[in-house]
């Protein structure tokens, strides 16, 4: 069976004007994932990305410092969902601001939960279309559910389709990663938002496939930042 260490992108600029890019504590993380790979021996046959900046980032990282040449290679299925424009959906149809980001995100993430159940259930999806095309100023495009699922799964199962017995790594977020995992597990939404606000930035999720399927070895583990010295890294944006 191949291995796949579906890894999530180091800490990004939450707050900042552009959040798709590391900060200088992400590009830390990564490079210490890196050397904990290159501690282990493992290389890495494939390397797969999303296509935004700062998965692509944290996969350069990595291949740096475990010294690895191997090319990356994008696939927008394992992209994050435009988590800001949902909330702001979500914000605008109820009627409330949006959460500022100034307390570190805690107000701002408890909306979260409550828009990504709303959307589970493609009630922010209908909102959308009914804000763009009416009076109100326009809201930026939200893919629906379904989409979201759908591309999740085709990008996981793509994967699958090039199974050689080899060391794969997939860096990608954390909305992403807990669609794949609640596929895996056939578990409900709930459940999905638990997996998406429990992983950390350069957290290992550890799987084995072959073109039957998935098996989740490990979740949402951090070797390389849970010693001494390093635990002010543990972060979740």
């Amino acid at each position: 069976m191949s291995q796949l260490f579906l890894v999530r992108h180091g800490q990004a600029s939450f707050g900042a004007a552009n959040y798709d890019q590391l900060s200088p504590l992400g590009y830390q993380q990564a490079a210490w994932l890196g050397e904990h790979f290159a501690e282990l021996g493992i290389q890495f046959s494939r390397v797969v990305t999303g296509t935004l900046a700062r998965q692509q980032q944290t996969a350069a990282q990595i291949l740096e410092t475990s010294g690895q040449h191997v090319a990356i290679e994008t696939d927008p299925g394992f992209n994050e969902f435009d988590f800001h424009t949902l909330v702001r959906v979500y914000c605008h149809s109820s009627g409330i601001e949006v959460p500022d980001t100034h307390d570190g995100g805690r107000l701002f993430f408890q909306m979260l939960r409550k828009a990504i159940h709303a959307w589970s259930q493609d009630q922010l999806y209908a909102r959308t279309v009914e804000l763009t095309t009416s009076q109100a100023p326009a809201q930026p495009a939200l893919e629906n559910w379904s989409m979201f699922c759908d591309r999740v799964s085709n990008a996981m199962q793509a994967l699958c389709a090039h199974e050689r017995e080899h060391n794969v790594l997939v860096v990608s977020s954390g909305g992403a990663m807990a669609m794949a995992l609640s596929q895996i597990l056939d578990c409900g939404v709930e459940t999905l938002i638990n997996l998406n606000m429990q992983t950390r930035n350069t957290g290992i999720h550890h799987l084995f496939f072959n073109a039957k399927g998935f098996q989740l070895a490990g979740f949402n583990n951090q070797p390389h930042l849970q010693k001494q010295g390093r635990l002010h890294a543990l972060t979740y944006t």
